[in-house]
């Protein structure tokens, strides 16, 4: 028999009746692991539980339940939380998958996914300061860290599976987007990027839902996952379009988030030739990490650049944006070799298509930049491979003779990346 009256009993009552209902949302907030209310059920529920609740849902709440307490008490508890979480997941993928099972779950599968990933994480952050403490080493700290968050994503790879094939109601396919985002909070944290392509692949084939019907919060955050994907990916013109798409859409309200989408956006921008104005800078308290190398590509200021850079690379690393940074090195030569022709060909108009490197060397130079003739030639061959300079470095005269027709091309049809 279900408990009557007390924490516990109260508690199961609601349970039972938002299932009875298909109240997806209630269930899902009585299923928040994180939630006071939820950790203080403790042995009330897991004792009776199984005997008040539909099937899989006796297995699920205790499951639940079960890993809340043991959250609230921390420490080596969090490990535990874990292993009592994911003991319900199978339970749950079959029945999210089964014919008589409604739209309604799409809530519930949303909060399961968002417990299984934070516990794990909250799990592999105390074996990770266990393993500090005793001072392991190599493979006995491997060992001791062995990543519950890998696990998690396999659980939520057969959470996927299940939401993307169900039986019955095909609305249930909505519940995609967000374990993929999950997914893409795991991978990205693990650092194992690869695993992410399979998902993209997945979400734009023609078979897959449209993506519109999606929770525009959802939308926007698999826009900025897919967008720093391509960053790292340097595929620039296209990590602008995803990114763009996640600020246009992410609504004015979310001023953190509108942030964390410029802190890649900015930098994107500046790459193919769209440099930020400063009101928009300093909408959103960016002025500090963007405002000064934005100068500089406009400028052609080595010596600002490499203080810019100098001076916040702490930053730029821990938001992920450093490589990107670098890769602005070449606008900012290129800018500056561009002032060094425009002074020669006043100076020199019948020679102005052929600028000898030495007044390059020269200029590089006073910006604080000491280099020769051998450096300058590669920095000018380079950009010219990149498409950044039409021309070509003529070794024997040491000149770099430009194309009389656009021999700067627009940043955006250029190649600040690698090509292929």
């Amino acid at each position: 028999a279900m408990v009557r009256g007390g924490k516990g009993g109260s508690y199961l009552q609601r349970v039972k009746a938002a299932l009875r209902g298909q109240k997806g949302a209630e269930v899902a907030g009585l299923l928040d692991v994180s939630s006071a209310a939820v950790q203080q059920q403790g042995a009330a529920v897991e004792a009776e539980a199984a005997g008040g609740l539909p099937a899989p849902f006796d297995v699920i709440v205790s499951s639940h339940v079960a890993c809340a307490s043991l959250l609230a008490g921390g420490g080596s508890g969090d490990v535990q939380a874990y292993a009592e979480l994911a003991a319900c997941v199978p339970a749950f993928v079959d029945w999210y998958r089964a014919e008589d099972t409604g739209a309604w779950a799409v809530q519930v599968l949303h909060a399961l996914v968002g417990n299984v990933r934070k516990t794990a994480e909250r799990a592999d952050d105390w074996a990770a300061q266990e393993a500090a403490r005793k001072g392991l080493q190599g493979k006995a700290k491997e060992a001791a860290g062995e990543k519950k968050l890998e696990n998690a994503g396999n659980l939520l790879m057969s959470l996927f599976a299940a939401a993307n094939r169900p039986q019955g109601d095909p609305a249930k396919r909505l519940g995609t987007l967000r374990v993929v985002n999950e997914l893409f909070r795991i991978y990205f944290k693990l650092n194992t990027l690869r695993n992410c392509k399979y998902l993209i692949r997945v979400v734009e084939a023609k078979k897959f839902v449209r993506f519109e019907s999606f929770h525009p919060g959802d939308r926007v955050t698999y826009k900025f996952f897919v967008g720093r994907l391509a960053v790292f990916d340097e595929n620039f013109t296209e990590a602008e379009a995803h990114l763009q798409y996640a600020f246009d859409k992410c609504t004015a309200r979310a001023r953190k988030n509108r942030r964390l989408i410029l802190k890649y956006l900015v930098p994107v921008k500046i790459l193919v030739g769209k440099l930020p104005s400063s009101e928009v800078l300093a909408r959103h308290q960016l002025e500090g990490m963007y405002a000064a190398v934005a100068q500089t590509v406009r400028s052609g200021s080595v010596r600002g650049f490499e203080t810019a850079v100098q001076e916040r690379m702490e930053e730029y690393v821990r938001a992920g944006t450093f490589l990107l940074i670098e890769k602005l090195r070449m606008a900012v030569y290129r800018r500056l070799l561009k002032k060094v022709q425009r002074i020669h060909a006043e100076l020199k108009p019948e020679r102005g298509a052929q600028l000898p490197l030495k007044y390059f060397v020269k200029a590089l130079g006073w910006q604080g930049h000491a280099t020769d003739m051998d450096e300058v030639e590669c920095i000018v061959a380079n950009m010219i491979y990149r498409g950044l300079v039409k021309g070509y470095v003529s070794h024997t005269s040491g000149v770099v003779v430009l194309s009389k027709k656009e021999p700067f091309p627009a940043l955006k049809s250029t190649m600040l990346d690698d090509p292929e």
